[in-house]
């Protein structure tokens, strides 16, 4: 196990915009108002130690999330960060997905969009949200565009409809226990240049009932949340997205993603959670 303080590389985007390869999320912040001010002091602290992409979503806190990260944001520098907010699959439709964007840049209190995800799969024709794209890109409200929680069998589908190339992020569900995309989506994603983005990284109560998982973490020092970050920074098959609303745990985290296993560790975890040998279901929370 080594300690690589080095700057991350960022990852760059199939439509050439870079972004970081690691990220900071935010579903759950913003729901209390009692939680307010420690939620936001955990996300100045997370900009100040070097976090520089932070995820939200307007289904997190009914917006509230983004209005949190907004005004916390106010306080530093637009263009250091990377921004990503998503729209409900039912507002994908060209108009309303511009005016969605327009309410999320409101609650954000900035006047563009790193990247805009559709949130998951819904009923709203392809053809309408990249429509709903090429405006909001033409306009400079957003500089990328891609989807979350869009399995293997969608994609293939937008593949065949010609209509992934505009794609250039797929978040999904991914740890260590959930490996599942790792036996088609993944190929499939690096197949097309779309970048994968793991949301739920973490996932300490699933991963700290695994014995053989936590032994591992304890060995090397780590916690088992810290072990499943180092996983991913080592591995750096996806972009994570952890979250954190203690300055403690930011710092934790940022320990940890700066930690690269051993190829005995990773062999370790193998055993613990063993890669998928047959197409899985698209794990989603």
């Amino acid at each position: 196990m080594d300690d690589d303080k080095t700057p991350l590389a960022p990852i760059t985007l199939r439509s050439g915009i870079d972004m970081p390869a690691l990220g900071f999320g935010t579903w759950h912040l913003g729901e209390s108002r009692g939680a307010w001010q420690s939620e936001a002091a955990a996300l100045l602290h997370a900009v100040d130690v070097g976090f520089t992409q932070f995820d939200t979503a307007e289904m997190y806190g009914d917006g509230a999330a983004e209005e949190l990260l907004g005004e916390v944001l106010q306080q530093r520098q637009r263009d250091k960060l990377f921004l990503t907010s998503k729209v409900y699959p039912w507002k994908a439709d060209g108009e309303r997905m511009v005016a969605a964007c327009e309410d999320y840049l409101q609650r954000l209190q900035h006047d563009y969009l790193d990247l805009y995800l559709v949130h998951w799969p819904g009923g709203v024709p392809f053809e309408k949200t990249l429509a709903g794209d090429e405006t909001l890109l033409a306009a400079g409200k957003i500089r990328a565009f891609g989807v979350s929680n869009f399995d293997t069998s969608e994609l293939r589908s937008l593949n065949a409809a010609g209509l992934i190339d505009r794609i250039d992020v797929n978040q999904v569900m991914y740890n260590p226990a959930r490996r599942g995309i790792e036996f088609d989506l993944l190929p499939d994603l690096q197949a097309h240049g779309i970048a994968c983005v793991a949301y739920t990284p973490l996932e300490p109560h699933r991963l700290s009932r695994s014995s053989a998982f936590t032994a591992i973490a304890s060995e090397a020092g780590l916690s088992p949340p810290q072990l499943a970050l180092a996983w991913q920074m080592t591995r750096g098959t996806a972009v994570p997205i952890p979250k954190a609303s203690r300055n403690e745990h930011v710092d934790a985290l940022l320990a940890a993603s700066r930690i690269r296993l051993t190829a005995d560790q990773l062999d370790a975890i193998d055993v613990a959670f063993p890669p998928p040998r047959s197409a899985q279901p698209l794990d989603i929370i």
